[in-house]
């Protein structure tokens, strides 16, 4: 954390002079508040709260800054798995071993430089990735990232050092999985970078979009493997898309994965090989979306995971039933069928997915936006979630009744 916040600041310092004089303030965070009831046998049930607090200084000329904190409250835990553990820049290591939601911690979430422009963007420190529109890597990260754009080209590149986990999950169509960013929270600290992340990370890639057609090959390296033998992660892959509008105001995008492992993910001696293969079409109309997918996670040895620290599936198993680092319908071996459906007004939305084979579930998410004055919202949502694997096991529970609220600005 030293070498970041002295990075953070000389490069501030450097830019300083170079920047403009106008500085706009654009103050970000929210308070939420989760209650994850079990209804299986040995039900799970905690209630937790989650707030972040931070600032955007942007200058007239692309370059900006920013500080934050978050922070997460243990209220009540029903399972000992789940009692408070205080975690504030590893404080107390032992929390290794009892990396479970929702423990009660904090952190700086957000220190940052960043330079945003139409083409070129790039951000060093604590910050929110997601501008790199990587399908893998989502949220804030402890690292650098780089992105350029040019004429139908994009170009990128991922260093992550660590990641602040709290169980978001994107998706471009749907939207952001309900609920999953105030589900968890494991902070930059060395225990959780050695639960989540291993070594460092580095990741590259580029994009091509033409009239619809879009594809983006990418490489990704992890120097140690988060288990027992820490042996190196590689994959290379891509996603190709296109995108066509249809008759009567229907717009279909078809969405196809395909990516090459190597790594022991199983902490097994031998046969390190695996993968991924994807297959989702989604159709939208108006307000409503829906449509059906297909994925395998090839393996020679039937054990181990495809590795993502993220995703922008449309499952809620990781973001609900199974946090963590890698996600349950991911383990070797699985393969799945899915069909899904949902809606999207200003002020409700509602995710619903069947999914049967290696990997089940049956979610049905909801949100409705109560309140809302100009950057300000407050949310509210009920939802439920089942998901079973046949190759791993959940580390909460396999079915989830979920309330919630959020208030954010």
């Amino acid at each position: 954390m030293r070498w970041l916040l002295r990075g953070f600041f000389s490069i501030f310092f450097l830019v300083l002079p170079l920047v403009g004089t106008k500085i706009t303030l654009d103050p970000f965070g929210y308070l939420g508040m989760i209650y994850n009831q079990g209804l299986q046998r040995s039900a799970h049930s905690y209630v937790g709260f989650d707030a972040r607090v931070g600032t955007n200084f942007s200058f007239n000329n692309g370059w900006a800054f920013g500080i934050g904190a978050i922070g997460a409250w243990n209220v009540y835990s029903r399972n000992k798995k789940f009692q408070p553990i205080v975690s504030i820049g590893n404080v107390l290591g032992s929390a290794e071993s009892n990396m479970r939601p929702y423990l009660s911690m904090g952190d700086i979430s957000d220190a940052y430089v960043k330079y945003d422009t139409k083409r070129l963007k790039f951000a060093i420190g604590r910050f929110n990735s997601n501008f790199v529109g990587f399908d893998w890597i989502q949220g804030n990260i402890q690292g650098a990232s780089l992105f350029i754009h040019r004429n139908d080209f994009r170009y990128w590149g991922i260093f992550m050092d660590s990641m602040l986990y709290n169980g978001y999950q994107g998706n471009d169509l749907q939207g952001a999985r309900i609920a999953t960013g105030i589900n968890a929270l494991a902070s930059y600290d060395p225990v959780s970078k050695k639960k989540y992340v291993g070594g460092e990370v580095v990741a590259f890639g580029m994009g091509y979009e033409h009239k619809g057609f879009s594809v983006a090959p990418f490489i990704l390296i992890d120097s140690k493997l988060p288990l027992p033998t820490r042996g190196v992660l590689f994959q290379v892959g891509g996603k190709f898309q296109y995108q066509a509008s249809l008759p009567k105001g229907f717009k279909s995008f078809t969405i196809l994965h395909g990516i090459y492992q190597h790594g022991d993910t199983d902490a097994i001696v031998g046969n390190n090989e695996a993968g991924l293969f994807m297959i989702d079409q989604t159709f939208l109309y108006k307000i409503f979306n829906f449509g059906l997918g297909f994925y395998a996670v090839p393996a020679p040895n039937k054990k181990g995971y495809f590795w993502s620290f993220n995703d922008k599936t449309k499952f809620y198993g990781r973001g609900i039933n199974s946090i963590g680092v890698p996600a349950i319908y991911f383990a070797n071996a699985t393969m799945t069928g899915y069909v899904f459906g949902g809606m999207k007004t200003k002020r409700v939305r509602i995710d619903a997915m069947i999914a049967w084979g290696d990997y089940q579930e049956y979610s049905l998410m909801t949100n409705y936006k109560i309140w809302n004055y100009k950057e300000m919202t407050l949310d509210a949502g009920i939802g439920y979630v089942y998901s079973y694997s046949s190759k791993a096991v959940s580390n909460i529970g396999n079915s989830s009744l979920v309330l919630f609220t959020k208030f954010s600005y």
